[in-house]
């Protein structure tokens, strides 16, 4: 229930910033304005961010599918990633390029927290300990890099 409310949540706030942006009532730029390091950085960020959150989860989900704690924790985790990206490719399309900074910090604080209370919803034998936390930091600096550079990069200047 906690997954479907947070999901319906910032599916309807994005829409709301989205539309706000595209009509200009809300002072963001559409687009994101990086430079040209940036986005060389960003398309590096893109793939790392396949590989320790989703790919390296799925492997975990297969290992652990007999587990029922851990492959429900999986399981909840995949599907909201499967949402994000599905919202921010129809979202940028639709409405605005820039609200996938809204809804990747949105999704990214809530899935710090699936992460931390999967963390300690069951026992895991040390290698995959220590990939889930890789898992974990990993999202931990994909909020500083949204904070440290997305945003800034939508903000308009003064």
């Amino acid at each position: 229930m906690t997954i479907f409310l947070f999901i319906v949540g910032t599916t309807l706030l994005s829409l709301e910033v989205g539309w706000l942006v595209k009509k200009a009532a809300l002072p963001l730029k559409p687009v994101m304005a990086y430079s040209e390091i940036q986005l060389q950085f960003i398309k590096i960020w893109v793939n790392v961010a396949l590989l320790i959150g989703v790919i390296l989860p799925s492997v975990m989900l297969i290992v652990f599918w007999r587990q029922p704690i851990p492959s429900q924790f999986f399981i909840c985790y995949l599907i909201v990633v499967f949402v994000q990206l599905a919202s921010e490719i129809v979202f940028s399309r639709w409405l605005c390029k820039s609200v996938v900074v809204i809804i990747g910090t949105l999704y990214t604080g809530f899935r710090i927290w699936q992460l931390w209370s999967g963390l300690h919803a069951t026992t895991y034998s040390q290698p995959w300990l220590s990939l889930l936390w890789l898992v974990l930091i990993f999202w931990v600096m994909n909020i500083i890099m949204l904070l440290t550079m997305a945003f800034p990069s939508i903000f308009p200047e003064s």
